[in-house]
């Protein structure tokens, strides 16, 4: 624990958000407020058996002015969502669209799961009617950098670049390895997020799991069925705080510290003592100088899969064992869905402005909390004054990450630092 380096507060001054709830920031986070259930049977080819199946997904979005029409069509709704919401994120920040500028190099740091995989599905079924006729250029957007690429190319970014594929905690990772970048005085400005869509594959390939919750997940309820298939997109734009003081902008909060960890216990299933996820939770708390005690409300992974979330709640009560009680703990699945390589960055988000508009989220679809779990639930939107977000990612392959937020800076030294 003590080799956890100290962690210099970064500035978060730009937030694009799209989820199920809405197509832009404020319009996601009032559906979030409002808890509303936004779930629905998801219009895309699948087959007869899995077409009652409800998923979140996000409502159409508007071409940017900038992109060609052609151009656009030929994106996978993946390039799609990130381009929306990294526009979303600079025009937050208050930077402009390009960054023409060498002066302050910009990052880009980002993950993805299925990436182009709509597309690819586009061309199978295609395929299987005429195969001379199959379109090969929708094979192009498969892989997973061309997300990364498409938003280096269009917003011109001359700092360092990263692309993360760990699924559930890609995005957390991404935001961890800007964080990295700016310590390490790399670059001073870094966009950061995840960008997900909804294909046949995620819907059928946890089906075939038997994680999904055909009428939409309940996190830590006690007849809790499985996920629900979500997409979506969310990008945070980072500083130093000598950027911040240079541009005499004001952020939207902080990141306090991070942390990552991995157990490798089983390539599905989380490891039952959850050991390295508590750690990851205690090392970002450490990095952040705070202790348990010290956070107001944990943003839970919470994906409503049995395992899962008997997983953390374990790991949470391990973190706060000492401690006099355990804060308020919501997970925001049902309302978002399980956006995979995004949500680590949509949770993100959720977090800052929760913290910014003194709210607690509902953990909403639990309707009858697990007994076996002994955790204070957030049950409906909670207005409160917080100061402090820990928020969770646990991942296939036992990868797991922590995040702590905060409403302002704080600077602790090594000695306060939570062991």
């Amino acid at each position: 624990m003590n080799s956890v380096s100290h962690f210099q507060p970064i500035a978060v001054t730009g937030i694009g958000m799209i989820t199920a709830q809405g197509a832009a920031t404020d319009e996601s986070w009032r559906g979030i407020v409002s808890a509303t259930d936004v779930l629905g049977p998801w219009d895309g080819p699948l087959p007869a058996a899995l077409r009652h199946i409800h998923v979140a997904r996000c409502p159409d979005i508007q071409r940017p002015d900038d992109i060609p029409d052609r151009l656009w069509r030929k994106l996978s709704r993946t390039q799609q969502l990130a381009c929306v919401s990294a526009d979303q994120a600079l025009q937050s920040a208050d930077l402009p669209k390009f960054q023409i500028s060498t002066d302050s190099p910009m990052g880009c740091f980002i993950a993805t799961t299925v990436c182009g995989m709509d597309l690819s599905e586009r061309f199978y079924q295609q395929y299987r009617l005429n195969a001379d006729a199959a379109d090969l250029d929708l094979m192009r957007r498969m892989q997973p950098y061309e997300v990364l690429s498409l938003l280096y190319r269009r917003h011109r970014f001359s700092g360092p670049g990263y692309m993360n594929l760990t699924t559930c905690v890609g995005s957390a990772m991404a935001i961890g390895a800007a964080c990295d970048a700016i310590h390490a005085g790399r670059c001073d400005l870094a966009l950061a997020g995840g960008s997900e869509a909804i294909c046949q594959l995620l819907i059928s390939g946890f089906n075939a799991l038997r994680l999904v919750a055909p009428d939409g997940c309940r996190p830590f309820d006690r007849n809790r069925p499985g996920i629900t298939v979500g997409e979506g997109a969310a990008m945070l734009v980072l500083e130093s705080m000598k950027s911040v003081q240079r541009r005499g902008v004001e952020p939207i909060g902080y990141i306090q510290g991070f942390s990552a960890t991995c157990d490798a216990y089983h390539i599905t299933k989380p490891e039952p003592v959850a050991t390295q996820a508590v750690r990851a939770m205690r090392q970002a708390l450490h990095a952040a100088g705070l202790t348990p005690q010290q956070v107001d409300y944990i943003n839970a992974h919470g994906t409503g899969t049995y395992d899962n979330d008997a997983t953390e709640a374990v790991a949470i009560a391990q973190l706060c064992e000492s401690s006099p009680a355990i804060p308020p703990v919501s997970s925001t699945k049902r309302l978002t869905g399980h956006t995979f390589g995004a949500a680590g960055a949509i949770e993100a988000a959720i977090c800052l402005l929760a913290l910014r508009h003194g709210v607690l989220p509902a953990n909403a679809g639990a309707v009858d909390p697990d007994p076996q779990i002994h955790l204070p639930l957030v049950r409906t939107t909670t207005f409160k004054s917080i100061a402090t977000a820990l928020s969770c990612n646990l991942a296939f392959g036992g990868n797991n990450t922590a995040l702590v937020f905060s409403r302002h800076a704080q600077t602790a030294t090594k000695g306060e630092q939570f062991a």
